[in-house]
C-alpha cells in the first residue's frame, strides 16, 4: 500500500500541476491558448469564457488535486477519471461529426486517455487493496 500511495500522490501532484499550467495560460493569455485550435477571441465575452472555463476551472481542479494528493486521493482519482472520460467522449464524437482534428487536439486526446487509464487503474487497485476505503483515503 505504501508504494500505491506514493504513486497515487505523485500522479495527483503531476496532474494538479498540469491543470495549473493550463489555468495560468488561459487566465493570462487566453488568445494564445485558442490560437492552438484556430479560434479568434474577438470580444470580451469570448475572452471571459476562456478565462472561466480553461482558467478558473482548471485552477480549482489543480488546487484540488494538490490538496487531495494527501487528504482524499480516491475522490481526486475519480474526478480525474470522469473529467478525462468526458473529454475523450466529446473528442471522439467531434471526430465522428467533424472529421479529424489537428495535432494539438490529438496530443490532448493522448494525454487525456493516459490520464484516464492511469487514474482508473490506480483507483481500481486502491479499492482492491482496501475495499472499505473505496471512497475515503
Amino acid at each position: 500500500m505504501k508504494y500505491l500511495n506514493l504513486i497515487t500522490s505523485t500522479f495527483l501532484i503531476l496532474i494538479g500541476l498540469a491543470f495549473l499550467n493550463v489555468a495560468f495560460q488561459a487566465l493570462f493569455s487566453p488568445q494564445t491558448v485558442m490560437d492552438n485550435v484556430g479560434i479568434l477571441l474577438n470580444n470580451a465575452s469570448a475572452s471571459n469564457s476562456v478565462r472561466a472555463n480553461y482558467g478558473g476551472m482548471n485552477l480549482m481542479y489543480g488546487l484540488f488535486c494538490l490538496y487531495a494528493a494527501f487528504r482524499m486521493p480516491n475522490q481526486a482519482l475519480g474526478l480525474i477519471a470522469l473529467f478525462t472520460l468526458g473529454f475523450i467522449l466529446g473528442r471522439f464524437w467531434s471526430f465522428y461529426l467533424d472529421g479529424p482534428a489537428n495535432g494539438f487536439v490529438i496530443n490532448w486526446l493522448v494525454t487525456e486517455s493516459l490520464a484516464f487509464v492511469i487514474s482508473s487503474t490506480l483507483l481500481y487497485f486502491r479499492w482492491k487493496e482496501i475495499p472499505s476505503l473505496a471512497m475515503s483515503n
